[in-house]
């Protein structure tokens, strides 16, 4: 992109999200990050997909002692000024 702009700026960034469980999770990415994978199925498989992604990601990340689970979510910032 250098030669293409006159400034050009990258950086990455961390948001870490305290979120109701593996619920949580998959509330916060079935709108974004999960749509390709739900949209080609019917009703029955998203279902069946969901408990099984939901169950998975139970496994992987552990409650807090408040019963929240910590989501790390990385960003990389791109912005390119002509």
């Amino acid at each position: 992109l250098k030669p293409h702009c006159s400034k050009l700026d990258i950086w990455h960034t961390v948001y870490n999200h305290a979120l109701d469980g593996a619920q949580g999770i998959v509330d916060l990415v079935s709108s974004t990050g999960l749509r390709p994978f739900l949209a080609p199925l019917d009703d029955d498989e998203r279902a069946a997909f969901l408990l099984a992604y939901q169950k998975r990601l139970g496994e992987v990340y552990q409650p807090m002692m408040n019963g929240k689970v910590f989501l790390r979510f990385p960003r990389l910032f791109i912005v390119a000024t002509i």
